[in-house]
């Protein structure tokens, strides 16, 4: 039972690398990026983001989380 909850938490992080990865690509590709979104992305990979916080400052924090993980 432990390994399955272990791996529903594997399976999450894996989607919400993959939706990191692509809003990354997204913002690099200047497709306008809904700052609601890039935060909740944010968030579910445990980054701290201001409510205010700009969507190029959120990004920002995305890309150093993904570059740091060996994720981008």
């Amino acid at each position: 039972m432990l390994n399955w909850i272990l791996s529903q938490f594997k399976q999450q992080s894996a989607r919400d690398l993959e939706r990191a990865r692509d809003m990354v690509k997204a913002a690099a590709g200047g497709r306008p990026i809904d700052p609601i979104k890039a935060r909740d992305v944010a968030r579910a990979l445990g980054l701290e983001v201001g409510v205010n916080a700009s969507v190029d400052q959120v990004i920002s924090e995305i890309r150093r989380y993904l570059t740091h993980h060996g994720a981008l």
